[in-house]
């Protein structure tokens, strides 16, 4: 597996404003934090990355997300409170792609929890933190095993992530 660290690029935040003008968008991409794993030097840099990007992403009030948030069970759940205008506590989740059985029950699908999360690790994820696995051996920054780091899915909390992610700043310091 081939790795390539870059300096992040910003990204629009996971708004539900899709008819931002061009002045709009370009005060939000300002607001976007950025960093670049090669210049990290402590894991408590990249803490605050996330924690500052989990914020800024999904549009949070910084003081909610702290290293031992947990990912789907705070965070996103934060998001879907303010989005469903619940509290906190209120929030349930529901089931997607189900069918139904001939008594008109819900059968199969996926439980939408952690929904919104997953699609930001497949989408903006990595072009906001600046970590790429890529095809070619050329253009990559190294080489890593392919079960080396772990996968973003597996980390509970932003702690969690955050020691993710610094073992990738330490392998290519070590190299």
């Amino acid at each position: 597996m081939f790795i390539k660290l870059s300096p992040s690029n910003t990204v629009l935040p996971l708004t539900f404003e899709d008819d931002l003008n061009t002045q709009q968008e370009a005060e939000l991409l300002a607001q976007c934090p950025t960093i670049d794993l090669t210049q990290v030097s402590s894991k408590e840099q990249v803490t605050q990355h996330l924690i500052d990007l989990f914020a800024y992403y999904f549009q949070l009030p910084t003081e909610l997300i702290n290293e031992q948030s947990d990912i789907v069970n705070d965070i996103e759940r934060y998001v879907w409170a303010r989005d469903l205008g619940v509290t906190f506590e209120d929030v349930t989740y529901g089931r997607i792609f189900c069918g139904n059985d001939n008594e008109g029950n819900l059968t199969g699908g996926i439980e939408d929890r952690g929904i919104m999360i997953a699609t930001m690790y497949m989408t903006d994820f990595p072009d906001l933190i600046g970590i790429k696995v890529i095809d070619d051996r050329q253009n990559a920054t190294f080489e890593a095993e392919d079960d080396e780091f772990g996968s973003y899915y597996d980390c509970n909390t932003v702690n969690e992530l955050s020691t993710l992610v610094f073992s990738v700043c330490k392998k290519l310091n070590a190299a």
